[in-house]
């Protein structure tokens, strides 16, 4: 946290984004090295890294990525960025010399892949602890690395799972470097770190809407223009208002849940079938007045959460309704990636998510006397 968000070192009114803060984050890393809490491999490696909970597994592929494979889509996006958070992570990489988090990426029917893991994983692992969350994460050092550049020579795309930004900010930073000594010294700002996991294997969570009403609407009038656009009914207090399929939706306001249903698919489009799209159409835009969800302040996002919680934020005042959305599946992401359409911010929400602090990728020479080599 101290390193990712170095401004959690500061007074609450610090602007987050003034050089000190970065270079704070160096400060930081720098101790952390200086300790022997992380340690150089002493040859250019990869890894084999397991999440697990509650018997449900995931493995990907630790590594570096090309930057110009972005900048060409071969690792497709599916979200657009927001410039502030870009420039913010940019200006981090700057200062730290490091690219602090690997992106997921998901790569798609690569059965040879999901077996080379397998192979790599009966081997001792280097890693094995469950954190807090009751994730259990688990390390192991690849053997054969020629076998994954094989595998990889064949597969022409990847697709950003997680990493939106940072896989932004890391082109942005190749290219302010590019023509610095640092790249005499290190090609490694033309790479970035991450994990590439078999997309079968990855899940993803809803990531539930909260809004705040317009001026001078009132519960009762959003309930007729709800009526209007769609299928709503009140759920009982006994059933889950969990919606059960695509197309179907829990809404909280009024102090109860509502299950709506959406009008049939306008569009022939992969982003015209995403429920978040739906939503966006029917009530969000027409009946809220929330045309961005990007930049209007009276959305808000809830990644993973349970219904309680939707509902709290109801309650409390702090929103006037709330939407519990059904899961985009990995299959809509990818079709929507390839098509090279766009998905409304906050689609998903993969669970587990990589843990942080167990890689890092430096690109400038200032960290080679401060880490300590371990074979």
């Amino acid at each position: 946290m101290r390193i990712i968000r170095p401004e959690v070192d500061f007074p609450i009114e610090q602007d987050p984004h003034e050089s000190k803060v970065y270079e704070r984050a160096k400060e930081n890393l720098s101790r952390l090295l200086n300790r022997g809490v992380m340690k150089r491999e002493s040859a250019p490696c990869m890894y084999v890294y397991r999440q697990a909970r509650q018997g449900r597994r995931q493995a990907g592929l630790v590594c570096c990525v090309d930057v110009d494979d972005y900048r060409r889509g071969n690792i497709r996006r599916h979200e657009l960025t927001r410039p502030d958070k870009e420039l913010d992570r940019m200006q981090h990489m700057m200062e730290v010399g490091a690219h602090c988090e690997p992106v997921l990426l998901a790569v798609l029917g690569q059965a040879e892949l999901v077996r080379q893991l397998i192979r790599d994983m009966n081997y001792r692992p280097a890693m094995h602890f469950t954190a807090r969350d009751g994730v259990t994460h688990t390390l192991w050092p690849v053997q054969e690395v020629d076998r994954y550049l094989r595998i990889f020579s064949e597969v022409d795309r990847m697709y950003i799972a997680d990493g939106h930004h940072r896989c932004a900010a890391a082109s942005r930073v190749a290219h302010a470097l590019q023509d610095s000594p640092t790249k005499t010294e290190s090609d490694e700002i033309q790479r970035f770190p991450a994990v590439i996991y078999p997309a079968e294997e990855l899940v993803i969570l809803p990531y539930h809407r909260l809004a705040r009403f317009g001026s001078g609407k009132t519960a009762s009038a959003v309930a007729q223009m709800l009526a209007a656009v769609g299928s709503i009914e009140h759920i009982p207090e006994t059933e889950d208002p969990s919606p059960s399929n695509r197309g179907e939706i829990g809404i909280f306001f009024d102090q109860r849940w509502w299950r709506f249903r959406f009008p049939p698919v306008e569009g022939a489009s992969a982003l015209d079938r995403l429920d978040v799209v739906r939503l966006s159409r029917t009530i969000l835009d027409p009946i809220l007045g929330i045309a961005d969800e990007r930049t209007d302040p009276n959305v808000s996002f809830l990644g993973g959460r349970t219904i309680e919680e939707l509902a709290s934020s109801v309650l409390s005042g702090r929103f006037d309704i709330a939407f519990a959305m059904y899961p985009t599946s990995i299959e809509e992401l990818i079709e929507v990636a390839q098509a090279n359409l766009i998905m409304p911010p906050k689609s998903t929400w993969f669970d587990p998510k990589i843990r942080s602090g167990l890689f890092v990728h430096t690109f400038t020479s200032q960290y080679n006397q401060e880490l300590p080599s371990q074979p």
